[in-house]
């Protein structure tokens, strides 16, 4: 296992972090509501692949189009909370790296939402894209984020300057201190597992106090992978904020937002 999922998950299992994921039914920003509506507009009633399910967050948002809905995530902790969140809605812990639980073509949309698709290294991102286009039909949508490798906040200075957000509450702040001392101590030590190059950028993110690593992309390199595993050179980008945007991508958009479909 790279030691960058070794991290990651490390980080998903920790009862601490997984508080934020209980809350579900809810659209991050306009960027990711804008690609699950391309999704939606030409795969309602069909098959929906909902992949790194978490807690269950965008399985109402889903579920209530889709002939057939299933949520995936490889963490069981996860799917345990999703299951607690959504009664009666089939989860099950899955690896996106290995679909074979599906059948060829079986799916009409996939959704890799939160930049799940980033919580791998460079060879499990290329395994991921071949079993989503593998389960996908022919004209098939793919809807997912991903983290921008240019994002400023990616700049040692910037990192750096992590700080904490003040409360008045005494055993807030308190908490707040001590998770803020983690992230500088996590940061120290994992820095030096970042990996850049010319294809590849397995960059340390300050979320969850410096508690994930990220494989980042630019939508030059998106788009070529994904031509490369079977989807069409028409794939669509958009900032946070719901913007179309190209190659390269500004420098304060932290990801963006993609939508691809599978070639007839």
């Amino acid at each position: 296992m790279h030691k960058m999922e070794e991290i990651n998950r490390r980080t998903w299992t920790s009862p601490i972090e997984r508080r934020q994921y209980r809350a579900g039914n809810f659209y991050l920003n306009e960027g990711e509501r804008t690609v699950m509506e391309l999704g939606l507009q030409q795969a309602r009633g069909g098959r929906f692949l909902d992949i790194g399910v978490g807690g269950g967050r965008t399985t109402g948002l889903l579920r209530s189009h889709a002939g057939e809905y299933y949520g995936i995530d490889y963490t069981p902790e996860m799917i345990d909370l999703a299951r607690q969140n959504h009664p009666g809605v089939r989860f099950d812990t899955m690896d996106a790296r290995d679909l074979s639980a599906f059948s060829d073509n079986y799916f009409d949309l996939a959704v890799f939402s939160f930049n799940g698709i980033d919580s791998v290294d460079a060879e499990g991102r290329l395994k991921v894209l071949a079993e989503v286009s593998r389960v996908l039909r022919s004209g098939g949508g793919f809807a997912f984020s991903t983290f921008n490798r240019d994002w400023h906040g990616f700049d040692d200075n910037h990192r750096a300057r992590a700080t904490v957000i003040w409360t008045a509450n005494p055993v807030k702040l308190g908490f707040r201190l001590l998770m803020h001392g983690v992230g500088m101590l996590r940061r120290r030590q994992y820095l030096r597992f970042e990996e850049r190059g010319d294809d590849k950028a397995i960059l340390l993110h300050p979320a969850h106090n410096f508690g994930i690593m990220v494989h980042t992309t630019t939508p030059g390199q998106m788009r070529a992978q994904l031509v490369a595993h079977g989807f069409d050179g028409e794939v669509r980008f958009f900032s946070m904020e719901g913007q179309p945007i190209d190659d390269p991508a500004p420098k304060h958009v932290e990801c963006f937002h993609v939508f691809a479909v599978k070639k007839a």
